[in-house]
């Protein structure tokens, strides 16, 4: 492909909002994290090596009953969010990367295996934390 000469139509997206092909056999509920496995397909958020967060489900997806990518499900990928805090996250963690620990906990690095990030502390909710995520 050559460098363009002229003005081209390019098509876009906000890209706040995506939706992925979920993984047989998967279920995604509304307001869960959600990562995408080490094939691409996405399911819900875990402390699981390979996966890669993707961000916060706008819908329920039940594949349970399907194969890979037979539906998809959509997930905001920017915004601020209210999650379980796993462990102990303080003050002091203020701006600090969150991590994945299930479809509803986020906790500092120290108390998770697999280093998944998906965002960083924005403040707190009461017993849970503002999660701050902009993945695009």
């Amino acid at each position: 492909m050559t460098a363009l000469t002229e003005s081209r139509y390019t098509r876009h997206r906000e890209g706040t909002v995506t939706a992925h092909r979920l993984k047989g056999a998967a279920q995604v509920f509304k307001g869960g994290l959600v990562c995408a496995d080490s094939t691409g397909f996405a399911v819900p958020g875990s402390d699981t090596a390979g996966q890669t967060f993707i961000g916060v489900a706008i819908e329920d997806a039940d594949n349970s009953a399907g194969s890979d990518g037979d539906i998809s499900v959509r997930v905001m990928a920017r915004g601020v969010f209210s999650f379980a805090r796993g462990g102990s996250i303080t003050q002091a963690d203020l701006g600090q990367p969150l991590y994945v620990v299930d479809d509803q906990t986020v906790a500092v690095v120290a108390t998770v295996t697999n280093d998944i990030q998906a965002g960083r502390l924005e403040g707190f909710d009461g017993s849970d934390v503002w999660l701050r995520i902009d993945l695009h």
